[in-house]
């Protein structure tokens, strides 16, 4: 089920050190599947914070065969999707340090 679009282009500034690279490289691969399980578990469980969705793919991604990523990729998946206007953030007026909270656009006819 995927409901994002691919985006390309560079994931690493050119002064980025070439471990960056790596990394961007390989988050490339696994990018769309982490965002549509994002989407997927806000169906799901409605609204969560990002380390809620962190640690919801740590556990769902065993039983539904997502890739294997990095702790974080979930909750910096879902701040994509808010950029992009995929999904929203429930408090962006809260003071920084405070966790966004990630919900579904509601579906307006």
């Amino acid at each position: 089920m995927s409901t994002v679009r691919e985006t390309g282009g560079p994931r690493a500034r050119l002064t980025d050190p070439i471990s960056s690279h790596v990394a961007a490289d390989e988050s490339g691969k696994t990018r769309q599947a982490v965002a549509d399980a994002v989407v997927h578990m806000l169906l799901q469980r409605g609204p969560l914070t990002g380390r809620e969705l962190n640690e919801g793919y740590t556990i769902a991604h065993l039983i539904y065969g997502w890739p294997t990523v990095a702790f974080d990729s979930p909750r910096k998946r879902a701040g994509e999707l808010a950029r992009e206007g995929f999904i929203v953030v429930l408090n962006p007026d809260d003071p920084r340090g405070t966790p966004h909270i990630y919900a579904l656009r509601e579906v307006t006819s």
